[in-house]
């Protein structure tokens, strides 16, 4: 996981927006990420072992995806 810390986000203000209105917490918690490495911290301190998956993109980035299995979603972390 320590490979991961080296990625930077690609989170848009209109998704957060969207986000708040069905999990405000999650929102608020994800909005100011701006590296992979908080996302597996935020990961570590609030989910119970979390469903997670690479999908590349191209050679130079992928998407960062957790599984929040009380909501029955998937966020996806757009990493370069």
């Amino acid at each position: 996981m320590g490979a991961l810390a080296c990625g930077s986000l690609d989170i848009y203000p209109a998704d957060i927006l969207r986000m708040r209105a069905t999990l405000p917490g999650v929102a608020e918690a994800i909005g100011a990420f701006t590296g992979v490495g908080q996302v597996v911290d935020w990961m570590a301190t609030f989910l119970v072992r979390p469903s997670v998956d690479l999908v590349a993109m191209d050679e130079f980035e992928y998407d960062f995806l957790v599984e929040l299995k009380h909501h029955d979603c998937w966020l996806a972390f757009g990493v370069t």
